[in-house]
């Protein structure tokens, strides 16, 4: 576990909710547990008074760390949110292994996208196998 991570937790356990991520950690954990067991962003965003951007730049970083996890989606007003979790500490090491090969997929494809032109094909072939 990252050492940013570690201290994200310990200011969770210890109630020192200062920092926007640990306010929004705190968030997700209260309405996992103690609420209908999921939030979405639009949620978070109207009970933290957040900008949007900010808020899903955090929510991102902390699902890198496998804190959190997408549990689904709900139409709100005909728009898709994800229900966003409290990720329980035996799944945090698969979560950051699934984010990541997330993340590394959707590199390849943009990366694709834009600089297939440039590639020599035998670069292509390598990366179709991925």
């Amino acid at each position: 576990m990252k050492p940013k991570v570690k201290n994200w937790l310990i200011q969770l356990n210890k109630g020192i909710i200062k920092t926007n991520t640990t306010k929004i950690i705190y968030e997700i954990h209260k309405h996992t547990f103690r609420g209908k067991g999921y939030v979405t962003i639009d949620e978070l965003r109207r009970d933290l008074n957040m900008a949007h951007q900010t808020l899903t730049a955090i929510v991102s970083s902390i699902q890198d760390e496998g804190i959190i996890k997408s549990i689904g989606e709900i139409d709100i007003n005909d728009r898709p949110f994800s229900k966003l979790a409290y990720a329980e500490k035996s799944e945090r090491n698969h979560l950051i292994l699934k984010r990541r090969k997330e993340k590394l997929s959707q590199w390849i494809k943009r990366g694709k996208e834009e600089w297939l032109d440039l590639m020599p094909q035998s670069l292509i072939d390598e990366i179709n196998k991925l």
